[in-house]
């Protein structure tokens, strides 16, 4: 796996969306490469901005998703315990970083349009994206059996 934080903020920086980079920057980094990415981008794109509102961080967002694909139950048979643990930390870690994982209370005292408002997701960005990283390095023996 190369680096998914610098892919990520790589990503964000040249348009892609906050939860598209994470997501393309995942497969990029070979976390998950049994998907099309071109799937996985459509997959991600209507969860940036805080989905519209303002609220749920595009960031992690994606971050979830990922934590989802690579943990997740392909059956209801299959147990649950695992994704929602990961997905509850990945939310934990975020939340110890950053206070919060919405957007708009991640974004309140930037103008929308600002250069400092986007240097702040590129930040936020590239927090998400190492705080999936450990996760995924915590995981690693699961993730692998499921490729």
């Amino acid at each position: 796996m190369s680096n998914l934080k610098d892919n990520a903020t790589e990503l964000y920086k040249q348009g892609y969306s906050c939860s598209e980079a994470i997501v393309r920057a995942a497969h990029q980094s070979n976390l998950i490469n049994n998907i099309d990415i071109g799937v996985l981008t459509k997959l991600a794109s209507s969860f940036s901005g805080g989905m519209g509102n303002g609220c749920l961080c595009g960031a992690v967002a994606g971050a979830q998703i990922i934590v989802g694909y690579a943990l997740g139950r392909e059956n209801i048979t299959d147990s649950s315990k695992e994704v929602k643990t990961a997905a509850k930390k990945l939310i934990d870690n975020f939340k110890e970083k950053r206070k919060t994982t919405c957007c708009k209370a991640l974004s309140a005292k930037y103008d929308f349009n600002s250069p400092e408002r986007r240097q702040n997701c590129v930040n936020i960005v590239s927090d998400a994206a190492e705080i999936l990283e450990n996760i995924v390095k915590d995981n690693a023996k699961d993730i692998e059996l499921m490729h």
